[in-house]
C-alpha cells in the first residue's frame, strides 16, 4: 500500500474520531437539565401544607398553569404571579374568563372551589 495513502487514511481516521468525540460532548451538553437557578428560582416554590385550599391550588396550578406561568410561578409565557396585588375577585374573574389573546378561560374546566383554591395558592407567593 502506498505510504502517502496510508498516512492520509490515518489523518482522516483521526479527524473523524475527534469529530465524533466533539459531537458526543456537544450532544451530552444539549441533554443536560437546566439548573433551577437559571430561571431565578433557586429555592423553588414552597408547597403549602397538605389538606389546605392552598395545597389544592398548588396541585391545580401545576396541572393547569405552570406551562405558561412557569413551575416556579415567576413567569414564562404568562406573567410572574409573586406578589399579585389584584383583588381575589379580580383573580377569580381572570381565571374563569381568561384574557383574550393571552390566557384561556378556565370556567369550563375548574369549578368555583378549585378557582378559589388557586387564588389561595397565589396568595402564598410573596415578592422577593
Amino acid at each position: 500500500m502506498n505510504p502517502t495513502l496510508q498516512f492520509k487514511g490515518m489523518i482522516l481516521g483521526t479527524v473523524a474520531g475527534l469529530a465524533a468525540i466533539g459531537i458526543a460532548f456537544t450532544a451530552a451538553e444539549m441533554f443536560q437539565p437546566k439548573p433551577a437557578a437559571a430561571s431565578g428560582a433557586a429555592e423553588g416554590l414552597r408547597i403549602p401544607p397538605a389538606g389546605t385550599p392552598a395545597n389544592q391550588g398548588y396541585k391545580l396550578f401545576m396541572l393547569n398553569c405552570a406551562h405558561c406561568h412557569g413551575t416556579d410561578a415567576r413567569g414564562d409565557e404568562g406573567p410572574d404571579l409573586h406578589g399579585v396585588t389584584k383583588s381575589d375577585q379580580r383573580i377569580v374573574a381572570t381565571i374563569q374568563e381568561g384574557i383574550k389573546g393571552e390566557m384561556p378561560r378556565f370556567s369550563a374546566k375548574l369549578n368555583d372551589t378549585e378557582t378559589r383554591a388557586l387564588v389561595a395558592f397565589i396568595r402564598t407567593l410573596k415578592s422577593e
